[in-house]
């Protein structure tokens, strides 16, 4: 019989450098703000099924902006789709703001 993990957890971290626009601290706080939106959320909701996500915002001496995501699951399974809908919501937020920033130009 195969057992499945319990308690997963997983760290991802966006980093803003390589974005080479004046921008680019403004964009990390816009998808920090979209995302914090949704942890908050989806804590609220799945605090009975054992889920967290926490969510922080990073600047270094350069200016260099990342996100910071860190979601612990009860399964595998759960944290597997934590994560590809925080990727997803990361990435449609990253290109509203390309888009608006293109458009303003």
């Amino acid at each position: 019989m195969m057992s499945l993990p319990t308690n997963c957890k997983a760290q991802i971290e966006i980093s803003f450098k390589s974005i080479m626009l004046p921008e680019s601290a403004l964009l990390a706080k816009s998808i920090y703000a979209a995302i914090g939106a949704d942890t908050k959320m989806c804590n609220r909701d799945a605090s009975a099924s054992g889920s967290e996500t926490k969510i922080t915002l990073t600047k270094d001496e350069n200016t260099n902006s990342s996100i910071s995501l860190e979601v612990e699951t009860p399964d595998i399974a759960a944290l597997r789709a934590a994560i590809n809908s925080y990727l997803r919501l990361i990435n449609a937020s990253l290109k509203i703001c390309e888009a608006s920033l293109t458009n303003s130009r």
